[in-house]
């Protein structure tokens, strides 16, 4: 059952290299990945993770994790930097 996701997790991309994102999707989530989006051609899977997750993800083979992080722009009409 299929749940709302739980806003204390935290976001996370991972990247998984070596092998295809389908070969390592099914070991991400037992370590407690919920998956929000597989951008296979890529390698990338994106979702949320409780922070004993992220490190249990962590030591999985071929993989990196890395939080996802909010960008800022400056308003259209705030001076070039």
């Amino acid at each position: 059952m299929m749940g709302e996701p739980d806003a204390a997790n935290d976001r996370v991309h991972v990247t998984v290299q070596g092998r295809g994102v389908d070969d390592a999707l099914a070991e991400l989530q037992g370590a407690g990945l919920e998956v929000d989006e597989t951008l296979g051609d890529l390698g990338i899977v994106t979702g949320r993770a409780a922070p004993d997750a992220v490190e249990r993800i962590r030591g999985l083979p071929g993989v990196t994790v890395e939080p996802e992080s909010d960008v800022q722009l400056p308003p259209p009409e705030a001076p070039v930097q």
